[in-house]
């Protein structure tokens, strides 16, 4: 091809017209014939082969025709008069010049490619200029679908695969419009019927490069298509090795990521940023591709999304990320938990999610269920696994799923075997004064209080000083608690239940719960339902009835009355508040503010109400049951700041050891400094959750009068 580049290269400008000039329509039109008979003559030499010369005269020539009918086709748009009004295009369709090219083409043996590249170009410039008028003339479509199909299953040049793509990508968003002409393309090929400009796209779903992403967007044309014909969708979901391929590619990048994360050197890294993803090798190809499979989810017909869920279940997430979480060394456990992080923030289809919800809570991995294994790595002593697992649960929480939080949280508090006997038919009354928020703001650190208190005949009132925060004054926590409380009852809303304790253990069978709501609470479309028939009778695909039964809870244990693993381990996390990182103290306190904002009453109650009694061996926020919890080891948050700093060091153990061992970029801390910082943060965290209860009420309320 390189050269046919310089032989046109090489031309001067002034011997091709340029279309946007002023042009005798009859003169271009007598040039447009003139310049084909030259090409006949050309094709009809006696040789069975063209020469060197030949296929420069008829590239030369070609490049002139396709010049002067973008001319023509032009004059006419700017006429508004009918397409085929224009005598350039009538010539080319009355004389069957494309597919008299594409006979040519087939016998130019060794410049067949160069042929081709003329051809693309061609048609191309046809369809981006010419629009649907274009597929009603069989002297265009038959020409065009028999150059498709000879270049199924060949390896071309870049620039040959360029302009196929760019072509199909035209032709693709033309069937956008005109879904009627979409069986012109099923063909058969080599005595398989194929949905040509689909099939042509497939080897290309992985590429990195400028091409793949062209590609892409293709592919996402056609994966609109299968919503608008069921044939498209069968044939992908059937006849083709789309989704295999892809989830399969998706496992191939995994596989090839960093096992260690050994670039990672601050102490304050929790999960990947964009430069990271950029920066990273192979990270970006295989966020490229999650992406991609995201995407191809949102806009494919339900068969195929399907069939892409049960893929990502069983040929992606079972047998390559599930065992790269389970490794035994913790600096591979970080790595795999920073991934599973940042699969959790790229995946936003609901079907997809679904596939990641029946992962975490239903494959067994030696007896536990995966979600109970992460859970428990909260407790890591190593800083790293600790706060990328902290900033996992963060997404997972944010996923505002109820099947998952109903595993993590309310199993363990809707029984109300947390509470005291005395305290389980009283929680439920919404003190309407809020005087929890008053309770948050006594607990802080002596040292850091701006708040006055002042007793008045009606109760009592705060007022703030005229002193900013770190993070402002106290009216943007509750701004931002008002927002985050909205969102979160919002995306809450298709819940199947409300969480109240009301049922709290009447039944001596234990509590039953209603069926949560599962895919619902993810917010997916009901449409998948409709699939359902279809893949039982399928013969390429022997899904199960559902990718998730939706689970019936039927009995929660009372064997004890702990809050559960999860909230118990970050409550422990809370009494070591000092002993910890300041920086898993940052996530920890906002993983637990982010918890706060859940509106259903025994989440909040537990995190946001003082007055409740909870019983002794169940860890809080507040302090209450002094004695009891002193008998038990445990520390009341107000108390751990009681100490002057030059003790702290001998009664706890104030920072990591591997925190020191990070690039001076970052402050080194020491133990005066440390508790200084830590004092600051539990301040402004206290303000935080004084917002949360107040608006909390506030909601309530508002919800009251609607």
């Amino acid at each position: 091809m390189e050269w046919i580049n310089s032989f046109l290269s090489s031309k001067s400008s002034k011997s091709i017209i340029n279309p946007e000039d002023e042009c005798d329509p009859q003169a271009c039109y007598d040039s447009f014939k003139e310049h084909w008979h030259q090409v006949c003559k050309l094709f009809n030499r006696v040789q069975q082969l063209p020469s060197h010369d030949d296929v420069l005269g008829v590239v030369n020539h070609l490049e002139q025709m396709a010049t002067l009918l973008l001319y023509d086709i032009r004059r006419i748009d700017r006429l508004y008069m009918n397409q085929c009004s224009s005598q350039c295009l009538e010539y080319l369709f009355d004389e069957h010049i494309l597919d008299k090219l594409y006979e040519w083409s087939t016998r130019s043996g060794r410049y067949i490619n160069a042929i081709r590249c003329e051809q693309l170009k061609l048609y191309k410039m046809l369809v981006t200029h010419s629009r649907h008028i274009l597929l009603l003339h069989e002297t265009f479509v038959n020409p065009l679908i028999k150059l498709l199909c000879s270049m199924e299953e060949e390896v071309f040049s870049n620039e040959v695969e360029n302009l196929l793509v760019d072509l199909i990508n035209q032709l693709s968003a033309l069937l956008m419009q005109n879904v009627e002409f979409i069986d012109l393309f099923f063909q058969e090929v080599k005595k398989v019927q194929s949905f040509i400009i689909f099939s042509l796209l497939i080897p290309f779903v992985h590429r990195e490069d400028s091409i793949g992403m062209k590609a892409r967007d293709a592919l996402l044309l056609c994966m609109s298509l299968s919503k608008k014909n069921k044939r498209v969708a069968v044939y992908v979901a059937d006849d083709s090795n789309f989704s295999i391929l892809l989830i399969t590619g998706l496992g191939g990048l995994y596989s090839a990521l960093p096992n260690v994360l050994e670039d990672i050197l601050v102490p304050d890294w929790h999960r990947f940023t964009p430069d990271d993803v950029n920066e990273i090798k192979g990270l970006l190809s295989f966020v490229t591709s999650l992406e991609f499979s995201n995407a191809v989810a949102q806009v494919a017909h339900p068969l195929i999304r399907k069939q892409l869920e049960e893929l990502l279940f069983r040929g992606f997430l079972i047998p390559v990320l599930g065992p790269a979480l389970l490794q035994i060394d913790i600096y591979e456990q970080v790595a795999a938990t920073a991934y599973l992080d940042l699969i959790l923030r790229t995946l936003t289809n609901t079907g997809l999610l679904h596939a990641m919800l029946q992962f975490l809570l239903e494959v067994d991995f030696d007896g536990d269920k995966l979600l109970d294994i992460l859970v428990q790595r909260l407790r890591s002593e190593n800083r790293q696994l600790c706060l990328v697992s902290i900033a996992m649960f963060e997404s997972i929480v944010d996923l505002n799923c109820e099947d998952l939080m109903l595993e993590l949280v309310f199993k363990h508090l809707q029984p109300c075997l947390h509470l005291m006997l005395s305290q389980r038919k009283m929680f439920l009354s919404f003190d309407p004064y809020c005087q929890s928020f008053e309770k948050f703001l006594t607990l802080t650190p002596k040292c850091c209080q701006i708040v006055e208190f002042t007793s008045h005949d009606n109760g009592q009132w705060y007022s703030l000083k005229n002193k900013q925060s770190l993070y402002g004054k106290y009216f943007a926590y509750l701004c931002d608690a008002r927002n985050r409380i909205a969102q979160c009852q919002m995306a809450c809303i298709a819940w199947n239940n409300l969480y109240t304790g009301e049922d709290y253990c009447d039944n001596s069978a234990g509590t039953s719960l209603e069926r949560s709501s599962g895919y619902e609470s993810l917010n997916c479309s009901s449409e998948d339902t409709k699939t359902e028939e279809y893949w039982e009778k399928s013969s390429n695909y022997q899904h199960k009835k559902q990718l998730l039964e939706t689970p019936k809870i039927t009995c929660i244990e009372q064997s004890g009355a702990s809050a559960g693993p999860f909230l118990s381990i970050l409550m422990e996390k809370l009494r070591n508040y000092l002993s910890n990182s300041f920086y898993i103290n940052i996530h920890l306190t906002g993983l637990i503010s982010r918890l706060a904002a859940y509106p259903q009453p025994v989440l909040r109650a537990y995190l946001l109400d003082h007055s409740l009694i909870l019983q002794p061996n169940v860890p809080s926020i507040f302090e209450r049951n002094i004695s009891k919890r002193r008998s038990l080891g445990i520390s009341p948050i107000s108390s751990i700041f009681g100490r002057r700093p030059s003790q702290v060091d001998i009664t706890i153990p104030v920072m990591l050891s591997d925190e020191v061992q990070f690039n001076n970029i970052y402050q080194k801390f020491n133990a005066s400094q440390h508790v200084a910082l830590c004092a600051v943060l539990l301040s402004e965290w206290l303000k935080e959750l004084s917002a949360l209860a107040q608006e909390h009420t506030v909601a309530h309320f508002a919800n009251l009068l609607k």
